[in-house]
């Protein structure tokens, strides 16, 4: 079958050439992009909304596609609380043009929308009242992630670049880089202080990538650094402002993964759990409302209390034929919203569920609806 055929295709490259999870990733859409005339998957997900209209500010989530790499049909949606409706190329609707290739993130700084173009190595700065284009930051390597650090200041964190940049927020210029030697991927700041993942060593083969580093953004020194597990791909900060990593333990499965608690005070791991399953490959650490539960995906959709002392091993929602790939929470409401890539090729599916865990509904966004931005 063609479905076997993918499968078996992406196998042989992964050992083939060795490369990080996130080169994967664009193989295969590259693949399914060769294959897409020849595959009929049935698209019988229950309801779908397919509306597109035009953006205007209210309540809700943005839901950022990434499309697939290199094609440039990456594109930003917004899904509406209060008619439970998504409007689709909302970027392009406000400005006449494409968002462009691999956009992966988005930040609220200052009322504004920040949001991170991988692949076209920018960010595009939005006003969040209709979209329209404030600035477009250029002066990137492979933007991935930024992060408010202080009153006109951004840390902007980058894949292939061993640097990380500093960004005027009011200005909207790059004002400076911080020397890491390796990646950088999500950052969150805590008690003052930056802790920032080396995520992959695509870029970096002689380095292993199990670290945070901690930067002070007074003056931009990096001040220490936390060995934790292998590939840490997610952070979040809890109620007691602890923070937790989760580690995939490597693209090849080189360890089991992990998942950690530090203690931003002492710098030391308080916890760390370990899955039971070395081919697992958990990712999209997030946090409930309260910030007293952890949610991720490791195909199912799993929950565990922030005092749980091991990693549960039966799915909270379990995968049901979705192809969960990306998993957030309505800080306000506890809601779980979780994206199905279906195929990487047709517009991807956003799903929520109500705390308990119970299928509210399920909305078309874009193609690779990654992260999601509420407000």
């Amino acid at each position: 079958m063609i479905w076997m055929q993918i499968i078996k295709t992406t196998l042989e490259f992964k050992k083939k050439y060795l490369i990080n999870w996130l080169s994967l990733k664009f193989a295969v859409s590259f693949i399914f992009l060769i294959l897409a005339n020849s595959c009929n998957k049935s698209n019988d997900f229950g309801e779908v909304n397919t509306n597109r209209s035009k953006y205007m500010a209210g309540d809700g989530v943005f839901i950022i596609n990434e499309g697939n790499f290199g094609q440039g049909n990456g594109s930003l949606s917004f899904f509406r609380c209060d008619s439970a409706e998504v409007e689709n190329d909302i970027f392009y609707d406000a400005n006449n043009r494409p968002l462009g290739d691999l956009p992966v993130s988005m930040e609220i700084i200052g009322g504004n929308g920040w949001i991170v173009v991988n692949n076209s190595t920018k960010i595009e700065v939005v006003d969040l009242k209709d979209l329209t284009s404030i600035a477009t930051i250029k002066g990137f390597t492979s933007p991935r992630f930024v992060l408010e650090v202080a009153e006109n200041k951004a840390y902007i964190s980058d894949l292939y670049s061993g640097e990380i940049s500093i960004v005027d927020t009011k200005d909207f210029k790059v004002t400076g880089k911080i020397s890491l030697g390796n990646s950088s991927e999500q950052l969150v700041l805590v008690n003052n202080l930056v802790f920032v993942a080396f995520w992959s060593n695509y870029s970096f083969p002689d380095l292993e990538n199990n670290l945070l580093f901690v930067i002070d953004p007074a003056n931009d020194l990096i001040t220490d650094t936390i060995e934790v597990g292998k590939e840490p791909n997610s952070m979040i900060v809890d109620k007691n402002g602890k923070i937790w990593v989760l580690c995939s333990g490597g693209f090849l499965n080189e360890e089991v993964p992990t998942l950690w608690q530090i203690d931003p005070e002492t710098m030391e791991a308080g916890a760390s759990l370990s899955f039971d399953d070395i081919e697992s490959s958990p990712s999209s650490l997030c946090m409930n409302g309260t910030r007293d539960s952890l949610y991720f995906i490791n195909k199912g959709i799993f929950k565990m209390a922030i005092s749980e002392v091991s990693v549960p091993t039966l799915p909270f929602i379990p995968e049901n034929g979705h192809l969960f790939y990306s998993l957030a929470i309505d800080p306000k409401s506890s809601v779980i919203y979780a994206s199905d890539a279906i195929d990487y090729q047709q517009n991807g599916l956003i799903l929520r569920f109500k705390p308990d865990g119970t299928l509210i509904d399920s909305s078309r966004a874009g193609i690779i609806p990654g992260r999601f931005v509420f407000i």
